[in-house]
């Protein structure tokens, strides 16, 4: 079910400038602060939507890979469950094709994925055998994808107000891990409250935090249940593109706003991306226009998805509501 138009125009909002000011986005939208709050709390406290952060992956930091699991028969929920409760996973998503589940898992270190999660996952006797994709460059994350119920001067208003990647990574800040824990469970949480929980002064922890999104090193992102999103089907796709046209597929992908993922990759393929979809009949039309973009793009695999239990580390509702339990 689709959300009333003045939740999706919150959200979009939010999708652009994720820690901008109630005041801020009231003067954007035209919209009183106090609605907007109220707004926020309510959509937040239903789980239909939450705005989380997770380590970055520009420059040097964060490792992504995307790992195929093929369960035991008869297996497949105690996997799951576990699966949910490994912190070092990111995301984990039932499978429609040849894998019970597809994981995402974002590492802050090379060593952490080849030398601890990916042994943890071939070790479990409930799975039977693994795919590992590694993502060797990002494109687009779940982060850029957008709803598109603003006006384009609304959009530019609230884009105005938002923080992006503008400098070079320096020092990694201290308690890093800890305030990537806070922002998990909520991306808004206040200079304050990260205080707070990394035993530093408001105002250090507004720096290191300023520091940690201007660089990169942090990634906010507003999310929102896909079943309330209106576009309830995901699909993702693993292609070979010609070298050298690589950048107008890409470019091509980046016109779709619920583009989740973009990165060229490891293996039989070069690219994967993922997108939300309004129907199945919308996967015809993606390959379509990709095809007309790179004639010598391949089909590998497109795998339609089944329900999605953690997403960037949140639990979800078999109705892609969040539960509030957050996996850090």
């Amino acid at each position: 079910m689709e959300l009333p138009l003045d939740d999706l125009e919150l959200v979009h909002a939010l999708q652009i400038a994720p820690r901008a000011t109630w005041t801020q986005l009231g003067t954007a939208l035209g919209r009183h602060p106090t609605t907007l709050a109220a707004r926020w709390e309510r959509l937040r406290a239903e789980g239909v939507a939450w705005v989380t952060a997770h380590l970055g992956t520009t420059g040097a930091q964060g490792h992504t890979a995307f790992i195929g699991l093929e369960c035991r028969p008869g297996h497949r929920p105690e996997v799951l469950e576990r699966l949910c409760a490994d912190p070092d996973i990111a995301t984990v998503e039932e499978s429609a094709r040849a894998w019970d589940v597809r994981l995402t898992v974002v590492s802050p270190s090379w060593q952490q994925l080849t030398r601890e999660v990916l042994p943890g996952l071939r070790a479990d006797p409930a799975v039977l055998r693994t795919q590992v994709t590694v993502a060797t460059r990002l494109y687009a994350i779940g982060s850029y994808w957008r709803l598109d119920v603003l006006s384009p001067e609304q959009q530019r208003r609230v884009a105005a107000l938002r923080t992006g990647v503008v400098r070079p990574q320096g020092a990694t800040p201290p308690q890093l891990e800890r305030m990537l824990e806070v922002l998990a469970r909520d991306g808004r949480a206040t200079a304050a409250e990260i205080a707070e929980a990394t035993g530093t002064h408001p105002t250090t922890a507004a720096r290191h935090l300023r520091e940690a999104i201007e660089t990169g090193l942090v990634s906010l992102r507003c999310e929102l249940a896909q079943e309330h999103s209106g576009y309830p089907v995901g699909c993702q796709w693993y292609v070979r593109v010609p070298p050298a046209q690589l950048e107008a597929a890409v470019q091509y992908l980046r016109t779709y706003r619920t583009l989740r993922l973009c990165a060229s990759t490891s293996g039989d393929s070069n690219l994967t991306f993922m997108m939300w979809l309004r129907s199945p009949s919308d996967i015809v039309d993606v390959e379509a226009g990709l095809q007309s973009a790179a004639s010598g793009v391949q089909v590998i695999e497109s795998d339609v998805g089944g329900r999605t239990h953690k997403r960037m580390a949140w639990m979800l509702r078999e109705d892609s509501t969040a539960t509030g339990d957050v996996v850090t």
